[in-house]
């Protein structure tokens, strides 16, 4: 399989809650995997295809910072939330994550949006770092999914 995206465009829900399932959350059956926001008209749902094979997935919806973040923003000002980001074990590495954050920031951009944050898994920070997001505040757990930081990104 090819190292690089081929494709990164919007795909559907439906398309997402697939990878949601097989890469995130095995234990939950991909229709519970609706996560609020999803159906909102200007949630960007992007797909990163290799050879016509969705690898990668990453929503984005308007969304306000936690109550307690460190860097909080409304979602009237601009703040928007990443949810559900994943590539499948065997093209991790190849740019696919790079690439669906890059589509991700310019949608957020041509909405006005100015701030992106997401409950990151404590194995993806250094993803998240390199991409330019900052950790704030205290690690916390979702259960059963483990240990968590929020990020947050300017754009």
């Amino acid at each position: 399989m090819s190292r690089s995206a081929e494709c990164v465009r919007s795909i559907t829900p439906a398309e997402v809650r697939q990878l949601r399932h097989a890469v995130l959350r095995p234990f939950d059956p991909p229709e519970k995997l609706v996560y609020a926001g999803d159906d909102a008209p200007d949630t960007l749902h992007a797909g990163a295809f290799v050879g016509g094979e969705l690898v990668g997935i990453a929503s984005v919806c308007r969304e306000a910072m936690p109550v307690g973040s460190d860097s909080r923003g409304s979602a009237e000002g601009g703040a928007w939330r990443l949810r559900g980001m994943a590539t499948v074990p065997a093209v991790r590495g190849g740019g696919h994550g790079r690439a669906l954050l890059e589509g991700c920031f310019r949608h957020i951009r041509a909405q006005g949006g100015d701030l992106l944050w997401c409950n990151a898994r404590v194995a993806a920070l250094g993803f998240y770092e390199r991409m330019g997001f900052a950790a704030q505040g205290e690690e916390f757990e979702i259960v059963p999914i483990g240990p968590h930081y929020v990020m947050t990104r300017r754009l």
